[in-house]
C-alpha cells in the first residue's frame, strides 16, 4: 500500500505538468513576429486567380493552398486533446504517434506517464482537458502557434481493482502550442508546448 502511494505522488506531479502542456524546455516556440490569421478567410480554391482578375491587378488574395485558415489548426489541437484523453485514460500509447512529432517533448512525457500507470496498475478516470483559444498565429506553410487557456477538470486516479488513490482537483494554465504538418503527412501534430507566465 505504501508503495502504491509513494509513487502516486510524483506521478501526480508530473501528470499535472503534461496535462497542462508543459513539456521539458527542449524545443523553442518559435520567436519570430509572424501575422495574425484571419479566422474568416474562405478556402477559395481555383476560384482565386479568377476572383483577382475581377477585382483588378491592385487586388491579391491569399492563395488557398499555401495559406490555410486558422479554423483547421486549431479544430485539430481539440482534437489532439481528445485523443490524448483518450490514451491516458485507456493507457494506449500507440495512438500518441497519431498526434505528436517525434522530436515533440510531449510525446516522451506522455508515454512515460502511461507506462508508469501500467506498470502500477493505476488508471485515470474522467480527466478531460478543454481549451479556450486565445490567439492563434501562422508561421509559415507548415507551422502554426496557437495560444490558449487550458483547463484540466478533476479526476480519479484508481487502482485497476477499482479502489480511489486520489481525486486530483481541476487546474488551468495559459499556454502555447506549436502545430505542424510533416513533409508527407496530411494532419497538423502537435510539436512543442509551454506554459506562457503571467506577465506574458
Amino acid at each position: 500500500m505504501r508503495r502504491a502511494r509513494h509513487i502516486d505522488e510524483p506521478a501526480h506531479r508530473r501528470s499535472r505538468v503534461f496535462l497542462l502542456g508543459t513539456a521539458a524546455a527542449a524545443l523553442l516556440v518559435v520567436a519570430a513576429v509572424a501575422f495574425i490569421a484571419q479566422r474568416a478567410i474562405p478556402d477559395t480554391g481555383d476560384a482565386s486567380s479568377s476572383a483577382t482578375s475581377q477585382a483588378g491587378p491592385e487586388k491579391s488574395l491569399v492563395p488557398s493552398s499555401t495559406i490555410r485558415t486558422a479554423d483547421e489548426p486549431v479544430t485539430r489541437l481539440h482534437e489532439i486533446f481528445r485523443i490524448r484523453d483518450q490514451a491516458i485514460q485507456t493507457r494506449n500509447a500507440r495512438i500518441l504517434d497519431d498526434i505528436y512529432t517525434i522530436d515533440c517533448p510531449c510525446l516522451k512525457g506522455d508515454q512515460t506517464l502511461i507506462r508508469n500507470l501500467r506498470k502500477e496498475g493505476l488508471v485515470w478516470r474522467g480527466v478531460k482537458v478543454s481549451l479556450d483559444i486565445k490567439e492563434v498565429k501562422q508561421v509559415n506553410d507548415r507551422l502554426w502557434t496557437v495560444s490558449a487557456q487550458v483547463t484540466t477538470s478533476s479526476f480519479d486516479i484508481r487502482r485497476e481493482s477499482g479502489g480511489l488513490v486520489r481525486r486530483v482537483p481541476s487546474g488551468r494554465e495559459h499556454s502555447r502550442f506549436a502545430l505542424s504538418r510533416p513533409v508527407g503527412e496530411q494532419d497538423w501534430m502537435l510539436g512543442h508546448a509551454s506554459v506562457i507566465p503571467e506577465s506574458d
